[in-house]
């Protein structure tokens, strides 16, 4: 998967699995009261984790754009910058669903961000981390052995589930959204410096 290409493709999708998470949500006061609670929670886990996954990698993507654009563009730019720049084109995107190592890898994209997360939305990750390491656990209502995850307790109230999808979706979309600003202006440029 090239990382040029997969930024914008990727939060796309992230928007429309956070679309469905919320939209399934919505649906609460109506239908959850109709069956076990898990299996109405779980579900919207699951879209939600997923847009959090396909967004921390968009992020990760458009950033490393954005640095290979910035070196290519500038007729200044170092032996060494145009190297590194020639190796994140060639890097493949994680292929992870350990939503720790992509706010790890966030991390190391953003180093001049005194933290990559406001503390509140940290906590909404832990607490994703500390449910789902592999992101089976929303995917299945059961392990590989048949056992049922958390059959005799409830994940969370679905007002906290709300909280969550609200801080953490407006913190990684703004991310994203100043990524994708910066690209257009960005790409404009780069074709100004090309026409030249």
């Amino acid at each position: 998967m090239s990382v040029i290409l997969s930024g914008n493709m990727l939060f796309t999708y992230a928007e429309a699995y956070l679309d469905a998470a919320k939209r399934l949500a919505s649906m609460e006061n109506n239908e959850y009261r109709k069956g076990d609670w898990n299996t109405f929670a779980m579900p919207i886990l699951f879209l939600f984790r997923h847009y959090l996954e396909l967004g921390l990698k968009a992020c990760i993507c458009m950033k490393k754009e954005i640095e290979i654009i910035n070196a290519i563009s500038q007729p200044s730019s170092s032996r060494e910058k145009l190297l590194r720049a020639r190796e994140t084109m060639s890097e493949k995107l994680k292929c992870t669903h350990d939503l720790s190592k992509l706010v790890g890898d966030m991390k190391k994209c953003f180093p001049d961000r005194e933290e990559s997360f406001l503390e509140s939305v940290q906590a909404d990750l832990n607490r994703l981390f500390n449910y789902d390491k592999k992101s089976d656990m929303f995917r299945y209502p059961f392990d590989m052995k048949g056992n049922w995850f958390l059959a005799d307790q409830r994940i969370m109230p679905m007002s906290e589930i709300k909280k969550m999808i609200q801080k953490t979706s407006c913190e990684v979309n703004s991310i994203a959204v100043q990524l994708i600003e910066n690209l257009h202006l960005l790409r404009g440029g780069l074709t100004m410096y090309e026409s030249k």
